[in-house]
């Protein structure tokens, strides 16, 4: 039987570590809209130096199969190259 595909949303949030930018925690949300507000309030909160909100196909969670993530939005310190990938 085919899996049904997920569209998840998630955060994914940027720490200072040893003065460089690294991945922080990663969260995970209802929708491309509440996704993008957690990123702004975090940033903006000073919870983290940066977030990046997207959204992503899941064929199969427990083997993180799907495609590749789409970046809706940005705030604050990202990693390199992490801007490049706004759809827009």
């Amino acid at each position: 039987m085919a899996l049904k595909p997920i569209i998840a949303h998630c955060v994914q949030l940027f720490v200072l570590v040893k003065g460089k930018v690294a991945p922080g925690n990663l969260i995970s949300c209802k929708a491309p809209e509440e996704a993008c507000q957690v990123a702004k309030d975090r940033v903006s909160r000073g919870r983290a130096i940066g977030a990046a909100a997207f959204t992503r196909t899941v064929v199969d969670p427990d083997y993180d199969d799907g495609g590749e993530p789409i970046t809706l939005a940005i705030f604050g310190k990202v990693p390199p190259g992490l801007a490049d990938q706004l759809p827009f």
